[in-house]
């Protein structure tokens, strides 16, 4: 299993060591405009720069401990930038040679990185929310190589959430002196809405241990409701908004949606850095004006904790910084898959739509 994080005073003789404990900081302006105090936790601080460190180090560790991760296999996984950055960090450190499927419109800066940490990377047509197509060219791998591969799966692997219960989830406890009025993360693997909820799921469940009443909301793109509205669509938030439900979101957990505009997402990211000083990544502008909204909507929340998720270093060549940038999204259908349709015929009529 991982090992808990060193604390910064120390030294160690593996980078590993230094993941998570991170910080979380009160972001003044968002508050004053929210009525509210939102607190962004500062993910990009992990080595490799993302929250995904914590996920990588929990699922790859727990494989080899318990040997399906056995010497001499490679590790392949399906990912939009951070999860592959983070799997390369990780996989390559313990000795494992990493492949990494990605659709081609990530950002250029995220593919540089895989290859930085020694992975191999292949491409898929479209965006964001053509994940789809990365997921099929890894199956098809998986079936042309039987044994080759370990692929972690950060969509339904139950160790993504466990990471956030066990690291994410216990540190925003502790650095607000107990569970906040509510927690909001942008849905992507759902692992820290889950565990801190995969994010929603796992630092959900942390969260609602130490306090039944925490309010957890997922946030989406606006331009790609599905949990909101069974949509899908194209958007410019990386990191989110996939196209499909993942397994390691628990919508039991969930008590609603935030949706924010790719645009407002792009906005609030710029404003950060000018404003806060935190130099972040889009998803990270969707989180905090999603809790700005969600505060709005409900202004008895006094204390909101959000997911700084990665650094602005990685979105040099997006509509961060090239307002003319587009992605070659392919022209197709996107049905929901039968998993998505049940989850959401059971749960999104519980949910509160915030928009």
């Amino acid at each position: 299993m991982a090992k808990a994080s060193a604390s910064s005073s120390q030294t160690t003789a593996d980078i590993l060591d230094i993941i998570g404990d991170t910080p979380l900081v009160e972001l003044t302006g968002p508050s004053e405009e929210a009525d509210a105090t939102v607190y962004g936790k500062l993910e990009f601080v992990n080595p490799s720069g993302s929250i995904k460190d914590r996920i990588y180090r929990e699922m790859i560790t727990a494989a080899i401990d318990r040997g399906d991760l056995e010497p001499g296999m490679e590790i392949l996984e399906c990912s939009t930038g951070n999860a592959g950055i983070a799997c390369t960090f990780v996989g390559t450190r313990l000795g494992y040679d990493v492949t990494i499927v990605m659709p081609e419109g990530m950002s250029e800066e995220r593919k540089k990185v895989i290859r930085a940490y020694g992975g191999d990377l292949v491409e898929t047509p479209g965006g964001e929310s053509d994940v789809d197509l990365s997921m099929d060219r890894v199956d098809e791998m998986l079936a042309e190589s039987p044994g080759q591969y370990w692929f972690p799966n950060q969509f339904t692997n139950p160790d993504n959430p466990v990471a956030h219960e066990k690291t994410t989830g216990v540190e925003i406890l502790d650095q607000v002196g107990g569970a906040p009025d509510a927690f909001l993360a942008g849905q992507g693997t759902g692992g820290t809405v889950t565990g801190v909820g995969g994010t929603v799921t796992g630092v959900g469940r942390t969260l609602r241990e130490e306090d039944p009443e925490t309010a957890l909301y997922a946030l989406e793109p606006a331009e790609a409701p599905l949990l909101s509205c069974r949509q899908w669509g194209t958007h410019e938030i990386e990191g989110i908004g996939d196209g499909f439900v993942p397994e390691n979101l628990d919508p039991e957990l969930m008590d609603g949606v935030v949706a924010v505009e790719s645009d407002a997402a792009l906005e609030r990211s710029r404003a950060l850095a000018e404003g806060e000083g935190v130099f972040c990544g889009i998803s990270s502008g969707a989180n905090v004006e999603g809790a700005i909204r969600l505060s709005r909507e409900r202004p008895e929340l006094d204390e909101i904790v959000t997911i700084i998720c990665d650094t602005g270093h990685r979105y040099f060549t997006t509509k961060l910084f090239e307002p003319e940038y587009e992605i070659d999204v392919p022209d197709r259908e996107h049905p929901l898959d039968e998993y998505s349709r049940e989850i959401l015929e059971e749960y999104q009529d519980e949910w509160h739509i915030v928009d």
